[in-house]
């Protein structure tokens, strides 16, 4: 099979793709309220992501990627929600299942998704959300819906999974996640939120789809850790397990937005007068020179700078794992997994602390509409209702890890959690 490549893929750095994303910063502050104005990742950011190779680092070589790490792509995140959450969150999604392409699918449907350009924008849920497939020759035929594609009005293909029913249409306990073209999909334009409006997560359905085996993969084998990608491209990479990667993926938009709600309460205390009942022509203060207001500033800032620390070494240390168990064969254990979702909702949960923090003492001024603190307010609390991100879910999960309990209310193993 012919092999892609890309004239930087054996060039490009870790911190040549840090200051792509730093050097956008500007323009994607710009950009954001006409970002959450369009419901979508906007042409001319696209334009620049595909530009500086963002949507390749976890894509494989063989395909035209960068084959970095999970660590890079969550860097370059962080920097690009500095400016913009919602064109963070696209590119989490976006950007990082090409790694759920290389390390999902056999050979002959990588081919097919990334394409002669290898230039893949797959939106995925693992959710199934109510949705069937039978079992036909050569494939299954899937009907269904399925919310929060983000970034579906930019994309070439749309993933999913679906539950397998037999003919009488009753379930069969398996499940497979599947891969499309775009055009064989029907978007509902149905995104109308409260924060992260920028990232187009609309809903999109199909109705008696017809879907090769090639692009349909046994969500068992997921969950075993077996899937067929890793036996294509052999980067430890793509033998991380699929919960701790998806985990790990979107989070650095939730840092990057906490650092810019600290970057904008940084620039209202260099620019807002304090208020006087009396002061002489030509003697104005800022709240700079208030020391409960750098007090404020400082706290809101130690807590992104700590959630930024956490999610970089936990990205880290994930890919020295794989580096270290790929050789060997050895598989993620149930609690490492669910290890790593307990610390990457820390992560969330000092985010929220964060805005929270920064929006407070800004004052008033920063809760009108269109001020980048009333959206990072939003998008923060919209990105922290995520069912993989949130803290109760992720201690539990931990916690049956831990002791080897099995939850009384699983019925049986899903990915839904993760969707």
């Amino acid at each position: 099979m012919a092999r892609l490549t890309h004239p930087e893929a054996g060039t490009i750095t870790r911190e040549e793709l840090i200051a792509r994303a730093k050097a956008m910063l500007p323009a994607l502050r710009e950009r954001a309220a006409a970002t959450e104005e369009a419901r979508r990742l906007l042409p001319e950011t696209l334009r620049d992501f595909r530009d500086a190779g963002f949507f390749r680092i976890c894509q494989p070589k063989r395909f035209g990627g960068f084959e970095l790490g999970l660590d890079v792509l969550e860097e370059v995140m962080i920097e690009v929600g500095r400016g913009c959450g919602s064109s963070a969150w696209n590119l989490a999604v976006l950007g990082g299942h090409n790694w759920w392409i290389g390390a999902g699918f056999p050979e002959e449907a990588q081919a097919e998704i990334y394409g002669a350009e290898g230039d893949s924008l797959m939106p995925v849920t693992f959710s199934p959300n109510g949705s069937s497939c039978r079992r036909v020759d050569g494939g299954y035929e899937v009907t269904g819906r399925w919310p929060f594609m983000s970034g579906i009005d930019v994309a070439n293909w749309f993933g999913a999974a679906s539950m397998v029913v037999d003919d009488p249409g009753a379930p069969t306990g398996d499940a497979i996640i599947f891969a499309a073209p775009i055009d064989q999909g029907r978007i509902e334009d149905d995104w109308f939120v409260l924060g992260m409006r920028g990232t187009g997560s609309k809903t999109i359905a199909t109705e008696a789809l017809f879907v090769p085996e090639r692009r349909a993969i046994p969500a068992g084998c997921v969950e075993e850790q077996e899937m067929p990608g890793a036996l294509v491209n052999p980067d430890p990479l793509y033998r991380a397990p699929l919960r701790a990667y998806l985990t790990i993926e979107v989070a650095g938009a939730a840092v990057g937005t906490a650092l810019q709600a600290c970057d904008a309460l940084d620039e209202i205390m260099r620019t807002k007068p304090v208020r006087q009942l009396s002061a002489a022509a030509g003697d104005t203060k800022y709240q700079m020179e208030v020391p409960a207001m750098r007090y404020r500033l400082a706290a809101a800032q130690t807590l992104a700078a700590t959630a930024q620390a956490l999610l970089v070494d936990e990205a880290r240390g994930v890919m020295a794992r794989l580096h270290e168990y790929a050789p060997r064969g050895q598989k993620f254990s149930r609690e490492e997994i669910a290890e790593v979702g307990l610390n990457v909702a820390r992560v969330i949960d000092l985010c929220v602390e964060s805005v929270s923090h920064a929006f407070a003492d800004a004052g008033t001024s920063a809760a009108v509409d269109g001020h980048p603190l009333q959206r990072c307010l939003r998008d923060i609390y919209m990105i922290s209702s995520h069912a993989a991100l949130r803290m109760d879910a992720a201690t539990e999960a931990w916690g049956l890890a831990h002791f080897g309990l099995t939850s009384p209310f699983a019925v049986r193993r899903t990915l839904s959690d993760v969707g």
